[in-house]
């Protein structure tokens, strides 16, 4: 996304993301966005749905961490497999 002026703020100056810019932002379609709510830091204000900006970030981080760190336990699994035999 783009810094586009919304409403007279620049993106970088927003707080916060409607869910189909969140969608946009992640690379998901609304839908699939909508479906992953649930786990997504977001709160509700009125009949709004806000994402935070930091916390989207933080949040799609940790998952990315947590999958490298799974990948690097298999790997290690498999290499000292292979190395018992």
């Amino acid at each position: 996304m783009g810094e586009q002026p919304a409403k007279g703020v620049l993106l970088a100056e927003r707080l916060a993301l409607r869910p189909k810019e969140a969608a946009t932002a992640l690379g998901l379609s609304e839908r699939a966005f909508r479906a992953l709510l649930p786990e997504l830091p977001h709160v509700r204000v009125g009949g709004a749905v806000l994402v935070p900006i930091d916390s989207l970030r933080e949040w799609l981080r940790d998952r990315a961490e947590a999958a490298t760190n799974r990948v690097d336990v298999a790997v290690g699994e498999i290499l000292y497999d292979i190395g018992k035999q």
